[in-house]
């Protein structure tokens, strides 16, 4: 009997999903058999081999997801900054994602006059550390909707060929982060009072 087992499964991380592809043998091994010819004698036999391989796919996802709030105070008087720290591990090159949800941050009530605005810019920079080198770019949140008419290099769900790209293993390295940053709001239309949100999703995958 020749048998090879090999075994998939599914990582899901938080803010974000994290895709995780393994495949691992359980059992592995040269067999060998031997054939005996009726009739010529005692004992009469032939031993050959058969060798069996197989290989262990690479491994990618989130060591530590990106996570938590961040409260930048007053839009129009403040400039804010904000590093959400997370880990890779990933034993391939990767790729990491990112998709704004309200392409800036957007308070629910319209308007209501001309001048007047409820969306707020501010920009994400997304860095990737591995194990000797480094990847990062940057690029306005309305570039990472899913709506933008010029979307951002590393906008939407990562794939194989989607993404901020990683040349180099992670495995749980310090140094990742997804950052938000904006001045102090000084657009030509006026922001209407409210409170102001935006959700960014985060999705890594393994880019051989």
């Amino acid at each position: 009997m020749l048998g090879v087992c090999i075994r998939m499964r599914g990582l899901a991380g938080a803010l974000g999903t994290a895709w995780l592809l393994a495949a691992a043998p359980a059992c592995a091994q040269a067999l060998s058999a031997t054939v005996y010819a009726p009739g010529d004698g005692a004992p009469n036999s032939l031993t050959f081999t058969v060798p069996v391989t197989a290989s262990i796919g690479g491994i990618c996802g989130f060591a530590t997801a990106p996570s938590g709030n961040y409260d930048a105070g007053a839009l129009d008087t403040n400039t804010w900054t904000n590093d959400f720290a997370f880990k890779l591990n990933c034993t391939v090159p990767s790729r990491v994602a990112v998709v704004s949800s309200n392409g800036g941050l957007l308070t629910p009530a319209a308007p209501g006059a001309p001048g007047y605005t409820n969306k707020a810019p501010y920009t994400v920079t997304l860095k990737l550390q591995g194990s000797s080198t480094s990847a990062m770019a940057n690029c306005p949140a309305a570039d990472l909707s899913p709506t933008a008419a010029n979307p951002c290099s590393f906008r939407g769900a990562s794939s194989s060929t989607q993404g901020l790209r990683l040349d180099d293993t992670s495995i749980n390295v310090d140094g990742s982060y997804l950052r938000v940053n904006a001045p102090a709001y000084s657009g030509a239309d006026a922001l209407i009072n409210g409170n102001y949100t935006d959700t960014l999703t985060v999705t890594v995958s393994a880019s051989p």
